[in-house]
C-alpha cells in the first residue's frame, strides 16, 4: 500500500523539476508579497495591505496561467478554479483586515 502522502509529495517534486523556472516566479511573488504585506503591517496601512493582497491574486492568477499553458494544458476549467481561488484567498484576507 502506497502512502498518499509520499505519492502526493513526489508528483509534487517532480513538477518542480520540470519547470523549475516556474515556481521560482511563484516564490518570488509570494515571498515579495508576503515582505511588503508585513511592511504595511508595521506601518499601520491596511490600505497598502489590500493593495498588495490584490496584487498577489492577480499576479498568482497570472502566473497560473503562464504556467498552464506553458505545460500545454490550459483549459477553461483550470482557469475558472484558478479564478475562484484567488477569489476565495482575497475574501478570506480581507475579512480578517482591521
Amino acid at each position: 500500500m502506497v502512502d498518499r502522502g509520499v505519492y502526493f509529495k513526489m508528483i509534487v517534486l517532480n513538477e518542480i523539476k520540470k519547470n523549475p523556472f516556474d515556481y521560482v516566479i511563484l516564490a518570488v511573488i509570494l515571498i515579495v508579497a508576503f515582505i511588503l504585506f508585513i511592511f504595511f503591517n508595521q506601518n499601520f496601512d491596511a490600505h497598502n495591505q489590500r493593495r498588495v493582497i490584490y496584487a498577489t491574486a492577480a499576479l498568482y492568477l497570472l502566473w497560473s496561467l503562464f504556467h498552464h499553458y506553458h505545460r500545454g494544458d490550459l483549459q477553461a476549467s483550470i482557469i475558472v478554479e484558478y479564478l475562484l481561488l484567488a477569489i476565495f484567498a482575497v475574501i478570506i484576507a480581507l475579512t480578517t483586515l482591521v
